[in-house]
């Protein structure tokens, strides 16, 4: 509980100063289940059932492929600490969709974890959940 209320102290404490680009709000998936705050294309994750912090880089598909069709698709590339049985530490990827709704936005996304502490896994994990944008 100690680490969950550090983690949360550091959250709160990242620069709020953008209005449309923030968001914040819970996921529920694989290896954890929190609450992530979003700040234009990099997201902060905290896991809440079982201890973990993620931080990612979005890449929005329809940027970069220059295809606005494919402004709801993403990709994701981050590193995680997931406190399970053994202490977890790894590099992630992987693919996601958001689906905007007034001032609301639902995701979901998958890819692989590489963890590399303890010993060498990969794993595929995946999360849905969903954002207030203010």
């Amino acid at each position: 509980m100690k680490k969950a209320l550090v983690g949360l102290g550091l959250l709160c404490a990242l620069p709020m100063q953008a209005q449309a680009a923030q968001a914040l709000g819970v996921f529920f998936g694989s290896p954890m289940s929190g609450i992530q705050y979003k700040h234009h294309d990099l997201r902060f994750s905290l896991g809440i059932d079982d201890f973990g912090l993620a931080f990612d880089k979005t890449f929005n598909l329809g940027s970069l492929t220059n295809d606005p069709g494919m402004n709801n698709i993403y990709t994701f590339v981050g590193a995680q600490y997931v406190d399970k049985k053994y202490d977890k530490l790894g590099v992630r990827g992987g693919i996601g969709f958001e689906v905007p709704i007034n001032s609301f936005e639902f995701y979901g996304e998958v890819g692989p974890t590489l963890y590399v502490v303890e010993d060498v896994d990969l794993e595929l994990e995946g999360q849905l959940g969903f954002r207030v944008r203010f």
